[in-house]
């Protein structure tokens, strides 16, 4: 379905060249001179996308702006300016702008925000009759439009041509899987399996029969052979995530399948081949992990042939109304009782200047709140959002008895994931142990 973008600007010249580009790129554009116009289309005719200029006789841009989001809080408005500067970025967004662009604008950025706006307003329009995808079917859409968000994207663009392995970078919560999937996505590849394991989650000493597979009696209690999740990815791509994790034995065996695609079960006597491209994900610092002898030098060199680093979501804020509106989307698919149909300009701005230290993952489980907690058709504040109760663990009592340091450790340990709302990664860095290790105290408490 072809998108209509409404431009609006006093000057016939930038109307034309701003109609001439967004028609090139496939949009079909709806004219007007002045904000009254403007009004007029978006009431009667609708749009997916407005593009106003700031300075106009009579109505400017932003009181533009503020009238037409009474009435459509979820279309999304790009202003270009040329004049202003971060202040007016600034109030534009405070006010629910979707972007701020300032003369001269780069004509493929311009493109490139107002696919994004059509993407994100639609995904937002779809909220009140949510859409139900097939099993299975898995989303890549990786939102943003800011510098590093398009960086990302070009990068992942030529990673996803070769076969060669990838070493995904970023912080907890960045979406690093979503980066993986998008390069397996986007390849040769994409007709074949995408398998991930965290090989934080899973017990060392049962990592190396999950990935390479095992033959019957190969060891205590395998009663049946196993082939591996390396040979289920054979012509695919193998996510393994949390490399870092990994045991410097099971990563021995790891290089020779990236050298000569080589896979021995445990309890073989033979080996066989497999043709599997390995994307790794890793929230630490392999290179401290070499220089510490917890990672083989080897094996991170094999891995680091293509890096790709996924930028915090504190360094690309603009791009946080759209990522927004996309989980909101997302959000009332799982909950489409909820009231909530778009999120204020005064939370948008509010959202902005958060600190985000759990990244985009976060963002998303705060506008999960938000729609299942709001009372509002519109998301105001985070009163409209309270925070799930979280059962506080008690401290132990000095009439039990001495405190062992076992039993500290223990309350500590529940303190820290009631704090982090059960994010276990996040739990494990605060603790400043492995995610295996806080893996591995919980099996043990419940052994």
């Amino acid at each position: 379905m072809q998108s209509r973008v409404l431009i609006v600007d006093d000057d016939r010249d930038t109307i034309e060249t701003l109609e001439g580009v967004l028609s090139a790129d496939g949009h079909a554009c709806e004219l007007a001179p002045d904000a009254a116009t403007a009004i007029r289309s978006v009431d009667g005719l609708g749009c997916d996308v407005v593009v106003s200029d700031v300075v106009m006789d009579g109505m400017d841009g932003l009181e533009l702006l503020d009238r037409v989001k009474r009435s459509h809080p979820a279309l999304p408005f790009i202003l270009v300016t040329g004049r202003g500067g971060v202040p007016q970025a600034v109030d534009a967004m405070k006010r629910g702008a979707f972007q701020y662009m300032i003369k001269p604008w780069d004509a493929e950025e311009l493109k490139q925000v107002v696919r994004d706006a059509v993407r994100v307003g639609r995904e937002s329009a779809r909220v009140a009759r949510p859409s139900h995808r097939p099993p299975g079917e898995e989303r890549f859409a990786i939102v943003g439009s800011g510098p590093a968000m398009r960086a990302l994207q070009t990068a992942i663009d030529f990673v996803a041509r070769s076969s060669a392995p990838v070493l995904v970078r970023g912080e907890t919560g960045v979406g690093k899987e979503l980066v993986a999937r998008a390069i397996h996505a986007r390849g040769a590849r994409n007709g074949h399996p995408f398998i991930p394991v965290n090989t934080s989650a899973i017990p060392q000493e049962l990592l190396e029969g999950e990935l390479f597979g095992h033959v019957r009696g190969g060891f205590t209690g395998a009663i049946q052979a196993r082939k591996g999740l390396l040979t289920e990815a054979d012509g695919g791509t193998l996510l393994l995530d949390e490399i870092g994790d990994m045991s410097i034995v099971l990563q021995a065996k790891l290089l020779r399948v990236l050298q000569f695609g080589d896979v021995r079960p445990v309890g073989g006597d033979r080996s066989h081949r497999v043709d599997v491209r390995v994307i790794a994900c890793t929230h630490r610092d392999l290179r401290t992990l070499v220089e510490e002898g917890r990672f083989r030098e080897d094996l991170y060199y094999r891995l680091n042939v293509l890096p790709v680093v996924v930028p915090p979501l504190r360094d690309h804020r603009e791009d946080i109304p759209a990522l927004a509106a996309h989980f909101l989307a997302e959000a009332l698919e799982r909950a489409p009782l909820s009231p909530v149909r778009a999120i204020a300009p005064d939370t948008l701005a509010t959202l902005t200047e958060l600190p985000w230290p759990g990244n985009v993952r976060e963002l998303a489980s705060y506008i999960e709140r938000a729609v299942v907690f709001g009372v509002d058709e519109t998301l105001h504040a985070e009163s409209d959002a309270p925070r799930a109760t979280v059962v506080r663990p008690s401290w132990p009592s000095s009439a039990q008895g001495p405190w062992t340091l076992r039993t500290l450790s223990r309350a500590y340990t529940d303190w820290v994931l009631a704090e982090t709302g059960g994010d276990k990664e996040r739990a494990a860095a605060i603790l400043g142990v492995d995610l295996s290790t806080l893996y591995r105290w919980q099996r043990s408490r419940r052994d």
